[in-house]
C-alpha cells in the first residue's frame, strides 16, 4: 500500500485537533526527575511522618510527663523521617502497581514500617539515644499513627485521587509509538484498552521497517501514523509528547539502538519493550507502563553532587577497606608466593572510562607465564555468538590457592587502589581487557560512558548465569538508572555473592 507522510514543515498547518488541542500538558517536578502526582505523594509522606511524630509526642506526654532531652528526641525524630522514606521508596511504594493495587500497598507499608523499626532501634543503640530506646510506648504510638494515617490517606485517599486527576485529564502524558508493525499495534491496542491510564496515545511514527499501513488514510486502526523517524522532533514538539514508546523487535540489536539514539535526541522518556532487554524484566522489578514491563531510557540528569558523593564515599570507603584488610593481604600473599613461583600480584591493561586503558591489579591467581590463549578464544566466541560467560571448568593454570581466591572473589581486592587512583569505582560496569574490547559492537561499548567497577549489577543479578548482551542490558540499565541508592544497593547485594562464591569459579 501507499506510504503517505504528514508534512511537518512549519508552512503548512496542522489538522488534527484532537490531538494538537490538548489541554494539559505534564507537569514534572525538574528537581526530583518525578511526575507532580508523585512528587505531592512524597511531600505527602513527608508531612504525614511528621504529624504522627508531634501527634504521638503530644499524646506522650501528656499522659506521661516524662520526657528529658529535646535534642535526642529531635534527632531520633530525624531518624524515623529518614529510614521511614528511604524504605517506602525501596518497598517499590511509588511505582504505579503499588500505589494502584490496594493489597500490594498495604504488603509494602507493612515491610517499610517494619524495617524502618528494626533500624531506628538499631542506630538507637548504636548511638545510645535513650530517649528512644527507652520509651517503646512512644515509638509504638508514632508507628501505628503512621500506619493508621497511610491506611486512610495513601492506601484508600491516594489511587481514589490519583483516578479522579487521569479521568479529569489533570494528569496526562502524552505517548508516541515508534513502529507500525505487529508489535507496536498489539501494544497499542492493549494501552487503549487499559482505563485510568494516565498515558494518552497519541500516533505512531513510522521505523522505515517496510510496514504496511491499514489504509490510504495514514491511519492504523483507529490511531494516525503522524510521520517518520526524520519528523520526530517535531511531532514530539508539536503534540507535546511526554514518552516515546519503542515497540518493534528488529532484526538486530545495532538496529534497534539507532532508532534508541534518534529518539534520545528529543530528551524525552524512551521505553523500550523489546525482547532484546527481557533481561531487566525477568532480573528487576521496574515500573510499569498500563501493566507492561518496558526498559527506560531518561532524558539527561544533573548527576554534579551523585558524582562528588561517589568519589569521596569511593575514596573513604576504599581506604577504609585496604587498612582493615592488610592483615588478610599479607596472608594471601605469603600463600601465593607459597604456592607457586611468580609475582603476587597480577596486572593486567584494561579498558576504562570513554574506551582508555589502565593498569589493572589482582592478587595473582595463576601459574605465572601461563597461556591464555585458550580462554582468549573462549571469550571471543562468547561476545561473538552471545553466550554465558562459563568459566573453564578444571582450567589447569590456575592454582591451589588461586581457586579459592577466585571463587570467594579475594583476587580482586587489589582493585581497591585503582579505586583509590580514580580509575575505578566500588559499583560499575565491570572493565573488559584490549582484546575484548576490540570485538564489542558499538552499543557495547557504551557501557564504558561511566567509570568501571568493581561489582555491578549483572553481578549480583547474574553473574556467570546471564548471555553477554544480557551483561551489557544490564550494565546499560545502571547507567541510565544509576543513583546513590542504586550503588548501596548494589553494595549490599554483592556481601552474600562474595560470602556464598555465587558464580565464582
Amino acid at each position: 500500500m501507499r506510504k503517505i507522510y504528514i508534512n511537518l514543515s512549519k508552512s503548512i498547518k496542522w489538522r488534527f485537533p484532537v490531538y494538537s488541542e490538548l489541554r494539559y500538558p505534564v507537569r514534572l517536578s525538574k528537581k526530583m526527575n518525578l511526575p507532580l502526582h508523585k512528587t505531592l505523594l512524597f511531600l505527602h509522606d513527608i508531612i504525614v511522618v511528621l504529624f504522627a511524630e508531634v501527634a504521638s509526642l503530644a499524646i506522650y506526654y501528656f499522659y506521661y510527663d516524662d520526657l528529658k532531652s529535646d535534642y535526642e528526641l529531635i534527632v531520633g525524630a530525624g531518624i524515623i523521617l529518614l529510614s521511614l522514606l528511604w524504605f517506602i521508596a525501596e518497598n517499590n511504594l511509588y511505582k504505579y502497581q503499588v500505589v494502584l493495587n490496594r493489597a500490594a500497598h498495604v504488603t509494602s507499608l507493612l515491610k517499610a514500617l517494619f524495617f524502618s523499626l528494626l533500624c531506628v532501634i538499631f542506630l538507637s543503640f548504636i548511638f545510645k539515644i535513650a530517649e528512644i530506646t527507652a520509651s517503646r510506648v512512644l515509638i509504638g504510638l508514632v508507628y501505628t499513627s503512621i500506619f493508621g494515617i497511610f491506611l486512610i490517606t495513601r492506601v484508600t485517599l491516594a489511587p481514589a485521587i490519583y483516578f479522579w486527576m487521569v479521568n479529569t485529564k489533570r494528569i496526562n502524558r502524552n505517548m508516541l509509538i515508534v513502529g507500525i508493525g505487529k508489535e507496536s499495534m498489539q501494544r497499542a491496542q492493549y494501552l487503549s484498552s487499559i482505563k485510568n491510564s494516565n498515558f494518552n496515545l497519541v500516533g505512531f511514527v513510522d521505523d522505515g521497517e517496510d510496514e504496511l499501513y491499514e489504509d490510504d488514510n495514514n491511519m492504523v486502526g483507529k490511531i494516525p501514523v503522524l510521520g517518520t523517524l526524520d519528523d520526530l522532533k517535531h511531532i514530539v514538539s508539536r503534540f507535546r509528547i511526554c514518552d516515546i514508546l519503542v515497540t518493534a523487535n528488529y532484526q538486530s540489536v545495532e538496529r534497534l539502538h539507532d532508532i534508541i539514539n534518534h529518539c534520545k535526541t528529543t530528551n524525552r522518556t524512551i521505553h523500550i519493550a523489546s525482547d532484546f532487554y527481557s533481561i531487566v524484566n525477568e532480573k528487576i522489578e521496574i515500573e510499569q507502563i498500563g501493566m507492561v514491563s518496558s526498559f527506560r531510557f531518561h532524558p539527561p540528569r544533573k548527576l554534579y553532587f551523585y558524582h562528588v558523593f561517589k568519589r569521596v564515599f569511593d575514596v573513604v570507603a576504599a581506604s577504609m577497606i585496604i587498612v582493615a584488610l592488610i592483615p588478610l593481604w599479607i596472608f594471601i600473599a605469603v600463600l601465593i608466593k607459597l604456592s607457586s613461583p611468580g609475582p603476587v600480584f597480577y596486572k593486567a591493561r584494561s579498558i576504562g572510562l570513554n574506551g582508555e586503558e589502565f593498569m589493572m591489579f589482582k592478587f595473582r591467581s595463576m601459574r605465572a607465564a601461563a597461556s591464555n590463549r585458550i580462554h582468549q578464544d573462549k571469550v571471543i566466541k562468547m561476545i561473538l555468538k552471545n553466550e554465558p560467560t562459563t568459566k573453564i571448568k578444571n582450567d589447569p593454570r590456575i592454582t591451589t590457592i588461586g581457586k579459592v581466591l577466585r571463587k570467594l572473589s579475594f583476587d580482586e581486592f587489589p582493585q581497591l587502589i585503582n579505586v583509590l587512583r580514580g580509575e575505578m569505582s566500588l559499583v560499575g560496569p565491570r572493565p573488559n581487557l584490549p582484546y575484548e574490547y576490540k570485538h564489542m559492537a558499538d552499543w557495547q561499548k557504551k557501557r564504558f560512558s561511566v567509570l568501571p567497577g568493581m561489582t555491578g549489577l549483572w553481578q549480583i543479578k547474574g553473574r556467570d548465569e546471564v548471555l553477554f548482551n544480557d551483561q551489557i542490558v544490564l550494565d546499560l540499565y545502571y547507567i541510565e538508572h544509576r543513583s546513590i541508592k542504586l550503588d548501596f544497593e548494589i553494595l549490599l547485594n554483592t556481601i552474600p555473592v562474595v560470602i556464598f562464591g555465587k558464580g565464582g569459579g
